[in-house]
Order: structure tokens, then sequence, then C-alpha cells
């Protein structure tokens, strides 16, 4: 089979998925929902300019997303990848000018699913960025792929393909499936969760981008009990 139609394929288990709705446009504290079909990119705002948590995976998406907020792709200065399947840098295509931050081991899958673009800057677990007036914290979440992360700002933990949260609300890996190694996302889940209580850290929002976003950090703090 295809690329194209492993794609498609993944498309519509996405669609069909008992996950709770994307909602574009929802605010999770400083960034913004950008829904593109099954999946979303986050949107945060600086007094610098726009800076994207991936690039959603259509362009004319991503482009009449930036357009509802008053932004052009030129707007946007920096693309920070939680991973870089093809549906999460779709949209890299208009952003020629952004710089893309992503973990050393998302250099592979970027190749294959955005050809031509290679990391710009090359971020490690426990950085923190300054973004404008933002902080932005990083995380490795080995599991979903090699490279995966989520982030941190204002509240908002982006957490990309890490989890989802299911029609009920409750937090769940990513199938099994759709994952290069799907031990390695629950103990990726288990210690973000343990790194989060240790550094005091405050989390008001869950922000995935294959489902809607929950508030506070219970829905995964729950998943991590559940799995001791």
């Amino acid at each position: 089979m295809t690329k194209r139609g492993l794609l498609l394929i993944t498309c519509l288990c996405w669609a069909c998925a008992d996950v709770t709705s994307i909602e574009d446009g929802r605010v999770f504290g400083p960034v913004v929902t950008l829904k593109d079909w099954f999946t979303s990119c986050q949107l945060l705002k600086t007094r610098d300019g726009a800076v994207l948590f991936d690039a959603c995976f259509r362009e004319g998406a991503l482009e009449d997303g930036l357009a509802a907020h008053g932004l052009t792709p030129s707007d946007v200065t920096h693309v920070l990848l939680t991973h870089a399947h093809g549906d999460h840098v779709g949209g890299l295509g208009l952003l020629e000018h952004a710089e893309v931050l992503a973990l050393a081991g998302e250099q592979p899958n970027l190749d294959e699913h955005a050809e031509g673009r290679r990391i710009d800057r090359t971020i490690v677990d426990g950085e923190v960025l300054t973004l404008g007036e933002h902080e932005v914290r990083v995380f490795s979440m080995p599991g979903h792929t090699q490279g995966s992360a989520a982030f941190l700002v204002g509240g908002a933990l982006v957490l990309g393909d890490n989890a989802v949260l299911t029609g009920d609300g409750t937090l769940a890996p990513i199938s099994e499936r759709n994952s290069d190694d799907p031990a390695g996302v629950v103990a990726s889940l288990v210690a973000l969760e343990e790194r989060l209580g240790a550094d005091d850290l405050v989390v008001r929002w869950l922000v995935p981008s294959h489902s809607g976003g929950a508030e506070g950090l219970q829905a995964l703090t729950d998943y991590v009990k559940s799995q001791r």
C-alpha cells in the first residue's frame, strides 16, 4: 500500500475514534487551537510574532486558521514540533522563514514527511525556551516516535500525539498501531506526570493534537494511577 493510502486510512480511523471533539479556536491560556480535520496545531502569540506547536496537516487549513486570528504565514517566527509525522508538518511549506525546533530524533521523520526541511535548532529535554514574553519548557517523550516532545507554556501542556482525551474525558495513550513503541508512550506519560509533580510545575490545561483538551492535570494523574 502507498504512503498516501496508509495516511488516508489513519485519517479515517481518527475521524471515527472515541475521542472528545477538537474545538477550533478554543483557548487554553496563552495557546489557541487551530483545527485541521482530525488533528490540530496550537498557536501562541508573542510580542515578537507568532509561534506554532506543529504546523497542522494541510497548507490551506493552516493559512485559514492563521487568518482567523489576524495572522499570515509570514508572521510565524518559530515552529516547535511535538513530532514530524505528515499530519503535523504538512503546513511547513508555507513557513519558509520560520525556525523549526525539535528534538534531534525527529530529523528522519522530517526528511520523510517534509522533504528539504531541516531542524534549525535542536532542543533538549528540560530546556526552557524564551519566546517573546513566554517561557516554554521542553519534555522528551519517546514512544510515539523517537523524538516526540511535549511542551508546557503558561499552564498549557501541549501533548501532541502522546495522548488523547477519550469520549468520557479520561486520558489514554495514542493507539498502539500509530506508535513506534507503545510501551514507551506509557512510560513517557508516567515519567511526565512524576516530573511535573517533582518540579512543582502548574498545569492548567491538557492539550492533545487529536482530541479536545481538558482542564487541570487530573486526567493525566488518574491515568498514571491506573498504571501502578
